[in-house]
């Protein structure tokens, strides 16, 4: 992405405006983590909706309360991507400034800005040692 200009004639990196976007080109981190949620939680959304909405029986209807559906429920989480990861644009926050950025972030879409190494449902599962799990179990 290209630099920026703010209103106030501030130059804001196109690096980092980059690590605010959660975009299919993102190889790899968080962004990927981010951008794999979004995309399975808009093709389930867009699908729950346009099931329940009649599907192929109605589709117009049901592709219009899919898409309410999908937009309804990811751009929040996309928003909430971004204000979890601002502190390459706001280096100056305080701890307090910061913790009610998180708390809207978390408001808005919990998952996104939940630890993207698991909490999300996209990391390894967690691996408990054999002689942590009781005989009659295995």
């Amino acid at each position: 992405m290209n630099d920026a200009t703010t209103v106030s004639g501030e130059i804001i990196s196109g690096s980092v405006i980059d690590r605010l976007l959660a975009t299919a080109d993102c190889s790899d981190g968080e962004r990927a983590l981010a951008n794999s949620s979004l995309a399975e939680e808009a093709a389930y959304k867009y699908a729950l909706a346009y099931g329940l909405s009649g599907g192929r029986d109605l589709h117009h209807e049901a592709h219009s309360a899919g898409i309410d559906n999908l937009l309804g429920h990811t751009v929040p989480a996309a928003v909430a991507f971004a204000l979890h990861h601002l502190d390459a644009l706001l280096p100056d926050l305080t701890i307090e400034q910061w913790e009610r950025l998180d708390a809207a972030a978390i408001a808005l879409h919990s998952r996104i800005c939940e630890d993207p190494t698991g909490a999300n449902g996209t990391g390894d599962e967690p691996q408990v040692p054999a002689d942590a799990v009781p005989d009659d179990v295995n």
